[in-house]
């Protein structure tokens, strides 16, 4: 179909990346997720890949032959900033959302963040597009670049230690 699905996953055969249509004899395929209206990010894990949709979040995790990929619903009523708000460190993904921000260690939770308030009263959500992560490791930190209320650039960022758990600075 030339018609593209916003919430349609699908792969190619194993044996050829040309082949997209799914046959008893190959393992191309497709899943459609139920909740939400788009993709908007994903992240691989060891395990699985994390797909986070305008609503809620997804495990997509290999079974090989017949069914290939199988997906989980891991959490609904959930937002993600943009497509580059997400980032994997030390094996937990973490997001930024429209109005909090989240991790995932095998369940989707609410982070405990001091300054919530303060970065979210102060965000140009018409400019999410702009926010991206990145992790410091050597640190044990994720940041967020953001637009502030009156910028269309990129010009506030938060930190998140994650060992020290609950402490953000800007």
């Amino acid at each position: 179909s030339t018609e593209q699905d916003p919430m349609l996953i699908r792969w190619s055969n194993q044996e050829d990346p040309y082949n997209w249509t799914p046959d008893a004899t190959n393992q191309a395929g497709s899943i459609r997720l139920s909740h939400g209206s788009e993709i908007v990010a994903t992240v691989q894990t060891r395990q699985e890949f994390v797909v986070i949709t305008d609503s809620s979040v997804y495990s997509l995790q290999y079974l090989g032959p017949p069914y290939v990929w199988q997906s989980q619903l891991l959490g609904d009523n959930i937002s993600i900033a943009g497509q580059n708000a997400a980032v994997i460190a030390s094996g937990i993904v973490y997001w930024m959302g429209v109005d909090k921000f989240y991790a995932y260690d095998g369940r989707v939770q609410t982070l405990n963040c001091d300054l919530r308030r303060y970065v979210f009263s102060d965000i140009n959500l018409q400019q999410k597009a702009q926010i991206f992560c990145s992790t410091n490791e050597g640190f044990n930190e994720v940041w967020w670049f953001y637009c502030s209320a009156s910028s269309n650039t990129v010009d506030k960022y938060v930190v998140y230690n994650y060992i020290e758990i609950g402490r953000a600075h800007v």
